[in-house]
């Protein structure tokens, strides 16, 4: 059974450096939304208009179809703040078969705004306004009992992490096909 694996958490909380790890480990597709936006010449630290976020989710959609057709595991690179987002993904992946995890990467919102206002001195990627950053945190949805949600500090070191995270019997390991096995 392939996985699609939902990166979730606020900005700055270390999403794309996971979604870069897991993918060179389980060899998966990433989708990535900040990517979309670019390719579409926006830029979400600025924010964005609602209509064009709802654009460029509709063009992940269609990206996450195509790797989930192409039986590759897939990596929804985005803060899927939203509970009807992550459902839709769900929805996509779920009708090929595939299980669905969310990786929320928690980070407290103060933490987030100090690696803004670092992140903001050192250039080291696109910055994100405060305001777009606290609006964000004032409306997460945070993922619920029913999700099936792996929480992972963001202050944890990924890389010795996903490797015991991945291992058999692992929470993100990826359950056997032959239960004999």
């Amino acid at each position: 059974m392939k996985t699609l694996y939902l990166l979730s958490g606020l900005s700055f909380s270390g999403k794309s450096t996971l979604g870069g790890l897991l993918a060179e480990r389980t060899g998966a597709g990433v989708v990535s939304l900040d990517a979309i936006n670019s390719r579409r010449g926006l830029h979400g630290g600025d924010g964005i208009p609602d209509e064009d976020w709802l654009a460029t989710h509709h063009l992940a959609l269609a990206e996450v179809e195509r790797l989930c057709r192409a039986g590759r595991p897939v990596i929804v690179d985005d803060t899927n703040c939203f509970r009807w987002l992550r459902d839709a993904y769900r929805r996509v992946a779920a009708g090929f078969g595939y299980r669905s995890l969310v990786l929320m990467l928690e980070l407290p919102v103060v933490e987030a705004l100090a690696r803004a206002e670092l992140n903001d001195r050192t250039g080291a990627r696109a910055p994100v306004a405060r305001r777009v950053l606290e609006e964000l945190a004032a409306k997460f949805e945070w993922p619920a009992p029913d999700e099936a949600v792996v929480t992972i500090p963001a202050q944890a070191p990924f890389g010795p992490w996903l490797d015991t995270a991945l291992e058999r019997g692992g929470p993100l390991a990826e359950p056997d096909s032959d239960p004999a096995t």
